[in-house]
Parts: C-alpha cells; sequence; structure tokens
C-alpha cells in the first residue's frame, strides 16, 4: 500500500474522505455510565477528529456538543451543567443538547449568532451513539445483534488503543497473530479459560486464511491442523465500518 492510499485510509478528520464516510453511521461515543446522572459534569471525547463534549442534561437526555464556547473559545469542560443546558464558566453563555445558545446574560439579542455544534444522540446497549453526518441522511439505529439484547445480557468495556482505527480492526480479525502475541499469556487470562482451541492455536502458527466478501463486509476463515484427521477453524466476521465479531474462547463453542 502505498502512502497516499494510506493517508486516504486512516484519516477521518472533518473533509477527509474516511472521516466523511464515517459521518454516514452511528458512531460509539462512550459508556453511557460516564455520564449516568442527570447535569452530571461533563466528559471530554475526541472523536473522528473533534474534540467534543458529552453530557446528560437535566431531563436525562444524553448530549454530544463542541467543547468549546463560541464567544472565546474557552472549554465548556469547565462550564456548569444545569438546567438543560451547559454554561460557559467566562460570560455565562449558555448552550442546549441542540448546540443552540439559549443565553447571553450580557447580550440576549446575540442568542441567535452563537450557536455550537451538536449531534443527536441515542443509547443502545449502554452506549451512547451520536450521527456525525448530513443531517438528511441520517440511518436508522445501529440495528446489531447485541444492541437489541436485555440490559442483563450485556457486557460494555472501553480501553485506550494508540493506533488508527484501521490497525486495530485488522488485529481483531487477525487469528494468526494469536499463536505469538498472546502464546504466553492466555493461559492466565480468565476470557481464555484452558480449553482445547489453546492447544491448536500455539501448536500451529501456520494459519491458512480463506476470505469471503459479504453485503456487509467480510468472512474470515483461519485454518489450523487439529486432531490428525480433523482442521481446527476460527470464523471471524468483519462487519463495515468498524465492527469485527471474534469467535470466543469456550468449550460449548469451540469446534
Amino acid at each position: 500500500m502505498d502512502k497516499n492510499m494510506s493517508e486516504t485510509l486512516v484519516r477521518t478528520g472533518p473533509g477527509t474522505a474516511m472521516g466523511n464516510l464515517m459521518r454516514r453511521y452511528w458512531v460509539p461515543i462512550l459508556l453511557a455510565s460516564e455520564i449516568a446522572e442527570p447535569d452530571c459534569p461533563p466528559v471530554r471525547v475526541q472523536i473522528l477528529g473533534e474534540k467534543l463534549l458529552a453530557f446528560r442534561d437535566s431531563d436525562g437526555r444524553a448530549a454530544l456538543i463542541d467543547e468549546f464556547c463560541s464567544h472565546r473559545g474557552v472549554s465548556l469542560y469547565f462550564g456548569r451543567n444545569e438546567e438543560n443546558g451547559i454554561r460557559c464558566s467566562y460570560h455565562g453563555l449558555k448552550f442546549d443538547r441542540n448546540g443552540n445558545c439559549v443565553e447571553v446574560p450580557s447580550a440576549p439579542q446575540a442568542c441567535k449568532h452563537m450557536s455550537i455544534t451538536a449531534y443527536p444522540c441515542i443509547e443502545r446497549a449502554g452506549i451512547v451513539w451520536a450521527y456525525m453526518g448530513p443531517k438528511d441522511k441520517q440511518p436508522a439505529p445501529p440495528d446489531l445483534e447485541w444492541c437489541n439484547l436485555p440490559a442483563d445480557h450485556v457486557f460494555v468495556s472501553k480501553r485506550l488503543q494508540e493506533s488508527n482505527y484501521l490497525q486495530a480492526m485488522e488485529g481483531g480479525i487477525d487469528t494468526s497473530h494469536v499463536s505469538y502475541v498472546h502464546r504466553y499469556e492466555v493461559d492466565e487470562d480468565p476470557m481464555h479459560p484452558g480449553t482445547k482451541a489453546l492447544e491448536y492455536i500455539k501448536a500451529d502458527g501456520n494459519v491458512i486464511f480463506e476470505i469471503e466478501k459479504q453485503p456487509f463486509g467480510l468472512t474470515l476463515f483461519g485454518r489450523r491442523n487439529g486432531e490428525p484427521d480433523s482442521y481446527y477453524w476460527r470464523i471471524t466476521q468483519y462487519l463495515f465500518p468498524w465492527y469485527t465479531l471474534i469467535p470466543p474462547f469456550s468449550d460449548l463453542r469451540d469446534w
């Protein structure tokens, strides 16, 4: 892959090719538990190259707005979340969940000129999602299977990975690296209890891949040697634009 193609694929800021594409989908922003209560402290988030602020308003609705006040550029992270809006701590301008400026104490007539960027939000599966694309292109909410399960059937977590999204995604669907990178840690990992699968993964690092294109993305079949008369297959899905479904390690589902 040449440098220009690489830059095109991994840059997701406003106005970039991939940035414009990704903004046509509902984007996972943060855990709903990070803004658990109405009028809780706001949380800084940086998504697709934009510095934003997440909060829950007085009516309990999740919101995502530009981090910076339209007056002097002060970070609204230092503002007060009160009465269905964030009030800037510098000159008291107040912004609602839709980015509308609803109060300019020193110049009320200026409200209509002071609005900031805001993105519509929904909550599913313990996650706050936002749509950051053109208003007339907003898609249906995410309908992945785990998004529609009861709350007591879902576990969500969050981590920081210092890479671009494409590197993270590629690592998620690559079963071959497990034989080497994770070889000496999987036995101690509570998420990977000792199963026959781990024996196959350690014994055969020469994975043979078969890949099928699908309407949703790709299905990847990774084949290792298993028993003398059989192979061990691990099947992983990549769902556009950034979802990966990784096969579990368990006695019930490792075939």
